[in-house]
């Protein structure tokens, strides 16, 4: 009955785990043939790998991002410090479920989508780094040389660090007068991008020779006079003080009914029809909304006690 009133079906268990609860895509589009059915698992359902368990550590891992540190002078593979898989595979399953629903108000054809795990972050990890290997033949080896150089990443300066990012010709020009060193003005480098992308490695090493220099306050007024990009590295701390941020109330608070006051981020997207920036309601503890679901669903009082009473659904209350 669920499955006949429900437009969109999500779930991340194995294929196993979820034909043995009687909810595969055949089983639910029985009973719903306009369903958008997402199963948000670790693998395709049709290779080799389908049934294996996968986190996100695992999913970094066999995706080559825990090995792109080694690429540039680490020694040894490391996972991005964030649950960087889950999240980024999450964005996949909303484009994949929104374009569904689209498909389905065009045509009334409800369908299966798939987010696997490990292609969506493999994809995502290459759209950059297949590098040479786009072409067939190679015309040269994976990894996008201006990502993966040892000085690309932010730079020490005489109190902090900070991202200096010169790109174009007018911006490395910028940056080289404002740190006082015009012998690079002439320099073919700073006027020919496809000569300069091949001498990456050398190019970032000098921002980091130069912006040792000065201290982050004197680089930040220097730098934004010159228009080149560049902003100092913030500790995660110091975000609920950054002035941007506490300009548009990005940090909200309210009241959870048994936690106390929380602080959560806003919605960071902007909708001029339906604003998404308010915090409606709390997030709900395990088994909390079920029998408002159920209920919304079209059970009965009598229906949602059975299933609560026979442990198919957890309830809070």
């Amino acid at each position: 009955r669920l499955c006949k009133t429900v437009d969109v079906f999500v779930h991340s268990l194995r294929p196993q785990a979820i034909q043995k609860l009687g909810l595969s895509y055949e089983d639910v589009s029985a009973a719903n043939p306009s369903i958008v059915y997402c199963s948000a698992w670790g693998f395709r359902s049709d290779g080799p790998y389908a049934e294996r368990p996968a986190y996100d550590d695992v999913i970094q891992g066999m995706s080559g991002i825990a090995d792109l540190p080694t690429k540039r002078g680490g020694e040894a593979p490391e996972f991005a410090p964030m649950v960087m898989a889950d999240k980024v595979s999450g964005l996949h399953a909303v484009a994949a479920i929104t374009s569904a629903l689209f498909h389905r108000e065009k045509t009334g054809q409800g369908q299966a989508v798939e987010v696997p795990m490990f292609e969506s972050i493999a994809a995502f990890n290459l759209a950059e780094h297949m590098a040479g290997a786009v072409f067939d033949p190679p015309l040269g080896p994976m990894g996008y040389n201006r990502v993966l150089v040892e000085h690309r990443r932010p730079h020490r300066t005489a109190d902090g660090f900070m991202v200096v990012l010169p790109y174009n010709n007018k911006q490395w020009q910028s940056f080289f007068k404002a740190a006082g060193r015009v012998d690079m003005l002439d320099d073919p480098r700073c006027h020919d991008a496809k000569l300069r992308a091949s001498q990456n490695a050398e190019m970032y090493a000098m921002i980091s020779e130069i912006v040792p220099q000065k201290s982050t306050a004197e680089w930040e007024e220097l730098l934004a006079a010159a228009d080149v990009p560049s902003e100092r590295v913030n500790r995660i701390e110091d975000l609920e003080n950054d002035e941007h941020l506490k300009a548009l109330g990005f940090f909200q608070t309210y009241e959870h009914p048994t936690e106390g006051r929380l602080k959560t981020p806003s919605a960071p997207l902007q909708f001029s029809k339906t604003p998404a920036q308010t915090v409606r309601s709390h997030p709900p503890q395990l088994g909390e909304q079920t029998e408002e679901i159920l209920a919304e669903a079209g059970f009965s009082g009598d229906d949602i006690a059975t299933l609560i009473g026979a442990g198919a659904v957890k309830s809070a209350s």
